[in-house]
């Protein structure tokens, strides 16, 4: 693992089933709406067009790694889209469903979720990179600039389950006259609803970073 960007790998099935359930990645009726208000017999389709409209959620995964933790988003979702900086875990990743059923549904973008252009997507997971801090600002240098960028998006995700260092994720939470009340927490809590759903420790990565985390 190149831990000199951020990679600590979530090694625990247990967690990453947690964070896949929390995501509600359950089909939808949406499909059955549409051909209603067609007038379209799903009997009178063929398989591509059954494949087409297929129910579910297009999922944006930042930071996928070796894989662990989407094969289980495979499971529930339409589609995946993974955005790797590491060209070896973006190699790793399409491996673990090379040949399979799922492979057609995995589109992984090479680069840095920071600087490319998103195509839709319904849910975002990630387990975000540790960066640390910059010495200038004490921003943390991949969490915050990747909370604005999702709240910032012109069609904004309905629901993310994001994994942060449990500091950054505690000011994100953090209610008025906190200590860790700040201008993150108050332009984050306007534009979405920030629910901290469990506590992460620190031995359910492989490396062991250096602090725990939040989801």
């Amino acid at each position: 693992m190149n831990t000199n960007i951020g990679q600590h790998v979530l090694k625990n099935p247990g967690v990453a089933q947690a964070i896949v359930d929390k995501a509600d990645l359950k089909q939808s009726d949406v499909c059955v709406r549409t051909l209603s208000h067609l007038h379209i017999s799903a009997a009178a389709l063929s398989r591509s067009d059954v494949d087409l409209l297929t129910c579910g959620k297009i999922v944006l995964e930042v930071g996928p790694g070796s894989g662990n933790l989407t094969v289980k988003i495979l499971e529930k979702a339409k589609k995946v889209i993974a955005v790797e900086l590491d060209p070896r875990m973006a190699a790793e990743v399409t491996k673990r469903v090379q040949g399979k059923p799922e492979a057609k549904r995995l589109e992984v973008l090479l680069g840095d979720v920071i600087k490319t252009d998103l195509p839709y997507f319904d849910v975002c997971i990630s387990n975000t990179p540790y960066q640390g801090r910059r010495a200038d600002s004490g921003s943390y240098q991949i969490s915050s600039p990747l909370t604005f960028k999702l709240l910032s998006l012109p069609h904004p995700p309905r629901i993310c389950v994001l994994t942060f260092q449990s500091e950054f994720a505690s000011r994100l939470t953090a209610l008025p006259g906190s200590p860790l009340y700040s201008r993150l927490s108050v332009n984050a809590q306007m534009y979405s609803h920030v629910t901290h759903i469990l506590k992460v420790g620190r031995n359910n990565f492989k490396p062991p970073p250096q602090v725990d985390s939040s989801v």
